[in-house]
């Protein structure tokens, strides 16, 4: 599996999504700065009520881009193969199919997991270092808030990668690239979205199961692959 996932690394030129998801985190890390230096100084209704409400922010917004990020990569390593039928040359090597198409899965969670666990930890980092200067958020930062935290950003991350596989089950059965995107964004709007301060990511229950979910869906979508004619 490991060889599989090296050789779709070098074939996919992964390096250019690396690039993407460094300007996703200049991206979102702008958005909040200017939400931040904007709404900050308002002290009759400020945006950010606590720390720890601060950076569930931002790990809602991070959650949230790299789950659509995500479909982009389903799109580009299997939906769009399977569109173009280019997939076949690739079934043609002596390998199992379900194997390809799991090396492939395979590095779309692992990098959905690695963006969401890497992008909280350095823009909760400049935003911490940034309050502590400018002082908008009012409480102190204690070593319990940091550790909860910490936990939460790993059991997210892990939703977080399940739910991105979601996308696949339609994406396959439409063989469209828009179907796969659009899901994804469906999916940040019903789990994601912020409605008078509730979320239902925040039920921690609910993102992991729609990862368990994601994941069986994906296994149920791939499990007949090696009798499927994508000629």
């Amino acid at each position: 599996m490991l060889h599989l996932i090296k050789l779709e690394l070098k074939k996919g030129r992964m390096t250019g999504y690396l690039w993407g998801s460094l300007i996703t985190y200049g991206v979102i890390l702008g958005f909040l700065i200017l939400i931040y230096m904007v709404e900050g100084p308002v002290q009759e209704e400020p945006i950010f009520q606590s720390n720890a409400e601060m950076l569930g922010l931002i790990d809602t917004l991070i959650r949230a881009t790299f789950i659509i990020y995500a479909s982009v990569l389903l799109s580009k390593l299997v939906i769009g193969e399977f569109q173009n039928k280019t997939i076949a040359l690739l079934f043609a090597y002596p390998v199992s199919r379900k194997k390809l198409l799991l090396a492939k899965l395979s590095m779309v969670f692992i990098w959905t997991l690695a963006n969401v666990i890497i992008a909280n930890f350095i823009i909760g980092t400049i935003f911490l270092t940034l309050n502590a200067n400018f002082g908008y958020v009012q409480g102190t930062v204690t070593s319990g808030l940091l550790i909860n935290h910490g936990i939460s950003i790993v059991t997210q991350a892990i939703a977080a990668a399940g739910m991105s596989l979601l996308p696949l089950t339609i994406g396959m059965r439409k063989k469209s690239v828009p179907a796969t995107i659009i899901t994804s964004v469906l999916i940040v709007v019903i789990v994601c979205s912020n409605n008078m301060g509730f979320s239902l990511s925040s039920i921690i229950a609910i993102p992991l199961s729609l990862s368990a979910l994601g994941i069986m869906l994906t296994f149920l979508s791939i499990r007949n692959i090696d009798r499927i004619d994508v000629a």
